[in-house]
């Protein structure tokens, strides 16, 4: 058993040494291309003829592929190619094609535009004559159109595959072509690699007027709401405190005065109201008391916070004050407690209505100082 782990360990060293040279293998299969003045490069397999805007005259390539210096570089700049790529065999060559509108400059990025304005792009792709199909795909996480159809160069077919997108406000379009017959699969992925090989210095995804605005705008219409909410939370959360607070200490102060024989108000009993503790027997006899019986007395209903939705009585004045705090604490009569929407939109009122007394005195102080009147 022991003479079989040193094999099962150089097994997986060579396993492993075969991954590593298959991959440098496959990255040394391809060449890289960069366009310092659109700090963008693109990768192309090695034994590709491959042109670019920086070829020299003395390139090879240009005498095996039987072109001309001079007219490929004048075709190059009129039809913003910056690289054309033809496989071994020529049979197809695939055109970076790079160019800076209003328009692309406007977009961006597809990936700054809505789901519908592309949709829209879609849609006027789909009814050019020499295009058979379109469709959304992302190569690379960028989000591209790929299109497919024929032309006619005036002698015979051109078949082609174009990817196109608008990535820093640049459309990108790498078209494959093809003389006399379709497009096939295993050509249709020497484009789709390119596509995916494709990189850029950096990627601006937050320039766009669309991120600017309507997204800047939704997270701090989200952000506000957020805050709100939980101030309103909040104050709820300290108000029901505050209430069991007061209620535990109606409890005690309750307790004390049935110690000291003094009648107490309990919940529910409708009748033992103010008109008991000052000697009215019933609600008729309350009715019929003489106008000065209670003039004499400084009674107000007072609702002092809205979240707490209770209301109560106070003694503002001296008229029944017997030396004790029996009035003034427990003549006081729960009113009709109010839901929670009532105290939720009645606290939002309150609140209104505190912002905008308080951007008068802003309005005010500011006036004063403005108008203050200059000592002579």
């Amino acid at each position: 058993m022991a003479s079989g782990l040193p094999r099962r360990f150089a097994a997986v060293c060579a396993a492993i040494a075969l991954l590593f040279a298959f991959i440098i293998q496959a990255s040394a299969l391809e060449d890289k291309y960069r366009f310092d003045e659109l700090k963008m490069s693109v990768k192309l397999p090695k034994d590709y003829y491959v042109i670019t805007r920086d070829s020299d005259r003395s390139d090879s390539v240009f005498e095996t592929l039987n072109l001309g210096y001079d007219e490929t570089m004048i075709a190059f700049r009129n039809s913003d190619i910056y690289l054309r790529a033809y496989d071994p065999q020529q049979i197809y060559w695939i055109s970076v094609i790079v160019t800076k509108t209003d328009e692309s400059k406007t977009i961006n990025n597809y990936s700054d535009i809505s789901a519908s304005d592309r949709k829209g792009i879609l849609e006027n792709l789909k009814q050019e004559p020499s295009v058979d199909s379109a469709v959304e795909v992302k190569h690379n996480n960028n989000i591209f159109f790929d299109t497919s159809g024929k032309t006619n160069d005036g002698t015979k077919p051109l078949y082609f595959k174009q990817s196109n997108t608008v990535i820093n406000g640049m459309q990108i379009d790498l078209v494959l072509q093809k003389y006399d017959e379709e497009i096939l699969s295993e050509e249709s992925k020497a484009l789709t690699n390119v596509a995916n090989s494709l990189e850029f210095d950096k990627i601006n995804r937050t320039t766009g007027p669309i991120f600017e605005w309507w997204r800047l705008l939704l997270w701090v219409a989200i952000l506000a709401g957020l805050a709100f909410a939980l101030s309103i939370l909040y104050r709820q959360r300290n108000a029901a405190n505050r209430r069991k607070l007061q209620e535990r200490r109606k409890q005690r102060e309750a307790a004390g005065a049935q110690a000291n024989g003094i009648p107490v108000i309990e919940p529910g009993d409708d009748h033992m109201t103010f008109d008991k503790v000052l000697g009215y027997q019933d609600d008729e006899q309350f009715e019929n008391r003489a106008a000065t019986d209670i003039d004499t007395y400084d009674i107000n209903v007072t609702n002092k916070n809205p979240m707490r939705g209770v209301a109560y009585f106070e003694d503002n004045g001296e008229s029944i004050d017997d030396g004790t705090d029996y009035f003034d604490t427990y003549f006081r009569e729960p009113a009709q407690t109010r839901s929670g929407p009532k105290r939720f939109f009645g606290a939002v009122w309150t609140y209104i209505k505190i912002g905008f007394r308080r951007l008068g005195y802003f309005f005010t102080n500011i006036k004063r100082k403005l108008f203050k009147k200059k000592p002579k």
